[in-house]
């Protein structure tokens, strides 16, 4: 099941940020987003009444910018970032998105590729965006 993510969710969305990505936007910042940025969305996937995916994004106008994208690593290609994906793309859609705009790690490859699948292109390289790795801009129009 899709819906909207809830303040009940945050504890175990950062529990899954540290398990796939080994690191949290955190707590207190997606309690933000979620309850007091307007323009902030946050959706999950569940099964069985567990968190096991999540996507967060804002919406400015007619454009969209995805902070966070995550499926939970036994869950991984079986198809529920794609569900959730396009489940995310209808509702940006509906909300009058016309263009989304991302930033992946050069070295994630798998991401690049579903990217790509849905028409993203590749706009520039972000010099050290992470840590310790350079990210890729992607763009594409949400139709």
């Amino acid at each position: 099941m899709i819906r909207k993510a809830s303040l009940d969710d945050l504890q175990t969305i950062v529990d899954l940020e540290n398990k796939v990505f080994g690191h949290t936007l955190g707590y207190a910042f997606l309690k933000q987003e979620l309850l007091e940025n307007e323009f902030s969305r946050m959706y999950v996937y569940t099964k069985n009444n567990q968190i096991i995916a999540y996507l967060s994004y804002r919406q400015i106008d007619t454009n969209a910018d995805i902070l966070n994208f995550l499926v939970d690593t036994p869950f991984q290609n079986q198809g529920i970032g794609k569900s959730l994906f396009e489940h995310v793309l209808l509702d940006m859609k509906e909300d009058g998105v016309n263009s989304l705009v991302l930033e992946v790690r050069t070295s994630n490859e798998r991401a690049i590729y579903f990217y790509k699948k849905y028409g993203a292109t590749i706009v520039t390289t972000i010099k050290n965006y992470y840590e310790t790795e350079d990210a890729y801009m992607m763009y594409m129009e949400v139709k």
